[in-house]
């Protein structure tokens, strides 16, 4: 090829880009009087006083983490970890405060198991009549000697079963008071 036909095959690449280009830029494209143009008018919106700033139905976030309480707060925080497999929401909540109130006193608490289905509790080593199976129960870990933790634990009232696995974890719920 030709260095003259490679400059009219530039030049003819720059025309046509230039052209397309120019066609889809801002200056090009605008609004109409009716519905004609392609850019649609500018609408503006208000902006939410302050007292809405801070309320979360108007910014769409969750509320900051000083304002809530207990469990909530200490999940936020990190100090309180949910596994993904774990519901809270459908956990009594003198249990929760019961966790948080491990967490406070005793650091980091990991909640491993909340409700099961009857496969997973069986998968699980769990008694046909576990209070799993109705959201009823926590199984978690401390990352501190279990032996404070279990007495603390006997002494609070909202909790029924309470029991401490080899590996570690420790099962409360709030049924009869017993331990196995």
């Amino acid at each position: 090829m030709s260095i003259t036909r490679r400059v009219r095959h530039a030049s003819r690449f720059y025309l046509v880009t230039s052209a397309f280009l120019f066609g889809l830029s801002p200056a090009a494209l605008k609004a109409g009087d009716g519905n004609e143009g392609l850019v649609p008018p500018a609408q503006y919106v208000s902006l939410p006083s302050q007292d809405e700033m801070n309320d979360p139905k108007t910014t769409g976030s969750l509320p900051s983490a000083r304002t809530l309480s207990g469990f909530a707060s200490l999940v936020s925080h990190g100090t309180i970890t949910l596994r993904a497999s774990a519901p809270t929401n459908c956990v009594p909540g003198n249990l929760r405060e019961v966790v948080a109130s491990v967490a406070a006193k005793f650091g980091p608490v990991s909640v491993e198991s909340t409700h099961r289905n009857r496969s997973r509790n069986w998968r699980a080593g769990g008694a046909r009549q576990s209070l799993h199976l109705s959201c009823r129960a926590i199984d978690f870990r401390v990352r501190t000697r279990v032996r404070g933790v279990m007495a603390y634990l006997r002494t609070h009232p909202q909790v029924g079963g309470l029991k401490m696995y080899r590996n570690g974890i420790i099962h409360i719920d709030n049924g009869e008071r017993r331990s196995w």
